[in-house]
């Protein structure tokens, strides 16, 4: 197999000499089918897509949103794209309107290849206007005049391989925005080294077998799988809301394939795991769970590995669309730090650095704790078209480039790397500063709560802290709420900062991300936090 700077597309077009009947991609249908495409095909149908591009006029350097949801059709356009030197652009399709069109702002795309509701949404809200000057379709539209047809059909025999030259590793290869779930929708360059280096850092994470089969619970990891020699499962995930995907989408193509290795988001990984154990389920073809999006927590943990093989393993893998990925560290390894009696209210530990990435930890306070910045091949080198975001970010150092995530965490005396949370989340009061993780951990411990988020009421300095609790499945009468409060209010006691905290509130189902519905939305849940309380006082 070619190295990993040869790219993506000539990595793929290599594996459709050396391996073309073995299956590289199967994408999901709703009822949980899929059609098994082999590398050969999968090559000649990129392929056709490059050459199709390059007949509508694209261009090398020409910026192209790519806005569908078929995997199959993400794949071969955005393979297709950098097979002639033309930059993908990835946004979230769930995205409010008025963020969507500020992101393609800050693009100026020349192209815009998507489904027919993309191209009347493009046409009706007016994104972009002035920028698209080639309207690509992949499906047949409803309407006419929406663009010219883009055939991405499944080809029913291989054929040649399209001879991409070698990228250039400084060269502009895919755009790819941020959820926005943490602040505004910003896109990051990835240049052609930065996905080479990005293959390289997710090797281990993996873990890939040679005939390995990768389940990947959302469309990045897809992009990545078949270059890596792994064949790769799409359910048919509901992109605009993973977790209210039927679980039997996700759950019927991993037991039919056999998939070693399932990369998701928590809230994935919890409607497939809460399936099993409620109907008796395991899954013995799974080596190895990987969640990303979010942290891991312990009793998501538990369910996994109660359907799953005792040598099985699952990662909590972190990291960002700036850096993917940073750390991962291993339930157990989790579970054995939860039992420590040594290191109780520390934050999350995210584990160890992958290799080829280094992580500094920024203005440090007296325990350690600072903001997160790392450097590595796989690390974005700037925003695009945001230069002063670039710059508040992007900071030379001696190991290269370092990007400031944002986060909050430390380094342990073993090279463990702990999350605190996010350095804009912190509830600052009159006296105390409260990082989110450091609380919630250990709120998380609490009998009949599913999960918790600690918010600020108030302006930033006099912020009254707010505790919120999402209960389990089976807590949610007045009573159960009633007990599940109380048992938070015990936890507090007992942590060191616990005092600060001034109400504890039950709310039916946290307001997510759109991205993985793992990250809790903090603005709005603050919001809702804000309006109870002035209720009862």
């Amino acid at each position: 197999m070619t190295t990993s700077g040869a790219g993506l597309y000539a990595q793929v077009a290599e594996l459709a000499r050396s391996r073309p009947d073995a299956t590289a991609l199967v994408p999901g249908r709703r009822n949980g089918s899929g059609q098994s495409i082999s590398y050969a095909r999968l090559s000649a149908g990129c392929h056709a897509v490059a050459e199709a591009l390059r007949a509508a006029g694209v261009r090398r350097g020409h910026k192209a949103v790519t806005m569908t949801r078929g995997p199959y059709e993400l794949v071969a356009v955005a393979y297709g794209l950098l097979a002639i030197g033309a930059v993908p652009v990835l946004l979230e399709p769930g995205m409010p309107g008025a963020r969507l069109r500020a992101c393609l702002d800050d693009v100026a795309p020349e192209v815009f290849v998507g489904e027919p509701l993309a191209h009347m949404g493009l046409r009706a809200l007016r994104w972009a206007p002035g920028h698209v000057r080639t309207p690509l379709v992949t499906r047949r539209a409803l309407l006419p005049g929406l663009g010219r047809r883009l055939p991405v059909a499944v080809p029913d025999v291989g054929g040649p391989a399209l001879e991409a030259p070698e990228p250039d590793p400084e060269d502009l290869a895919i755009i790819a925005f941020t959820s926005g779930s943490t602040g505004v929708p910003k896109g990051a360059e990835y240049r052609c080294g930065t996905l080479a280096g990005q293959v390289d850092a997710l090797r281990p994470v993996l873990a890939p077998d040679p005939g390995g089969v990768l389940l990947s619970g959302f469309l990045p990891i897809a992009l990545l799988g078949p270059a890596l020699g792994l064949t790769t499962l799409c359910p048919a995930v509901n992109h605009l809301a993973p977790a209210r995907t039927p679980p039997e989408r996700v759950l019927r193509p991993l037991l039919a394939h056999r998939a070693s290795v399932v990369a998701a988001s928590p809230a994935v990984l919890g409607l497939l795991a809460g399936h099993c154990a409620h109907h008796g389920l395991t899954l013995p073809s799974v080596d190895r769970v990987l969640a990303f999006g979010a942290p891991l927590r312990a009793r998501l943990a538990d369910t996994l590995h109660s359907v799953l093989r005792p040598d099985a393993q699952v990662l909590s893998v972190y990291g960002a669309t700036e850096c993917l990925p940073v750390s991962a560290v291993t339930t157990r390894e989790l579970h054995a730090l939860r039992n420590d009696a040594d290191m109780p209210h520390r934050g999350t530990c995210v584990g160890r650095v992958v290799p080829g990435v280094e992580v500094r930890v920024l203005e440090a306070d007296a325990t350690g704790v600072g903001e997160i910045a790392v450097a590595g091949r796989n690390v974005s080198p700037a925003y695009h078209a945001r230069p002063q975001a670039t710059a508040d970010t992007k900071i030379a150092a001696d190991c290269g480039l370092l990007h400031r995530t944002g986060d909050l965490g430390r380094l342990d005396d073993q090279g463990r790397l702990w999350f605190h949370g996010r350095t804009s989340q912190r509830v600052i009061g009159a006296a105390c500063v409260l990082n989110t993780e450091d609380i919630e951990t250990a709120a998380d411990t609490a009998p009949g709560v599913r999960r918790s988020a600690l918010v600020g009421v108030g302006p930033a300095g006099q912020q009254r802290a707010v505790l919120c609790a999402e209960l389990d499945g089976t807590a949610h009468r007045g009573r159960d709420r009633r007990t599940a409060r109380a048992a938070l209010r015990e936890v507090l006691d007992r942590h060191p900062q616990g005092h600060h905290i001034g109400s504890v509130l039950i709310h039916p189902r946290f307001p997510t991300d759109i991205r993985h519905n793992s990250k809790i939305d903090r603005e709005r849940l603050a919001a809702w936090a804000a309006k109870r309380v002035r209720e009862t006082t």
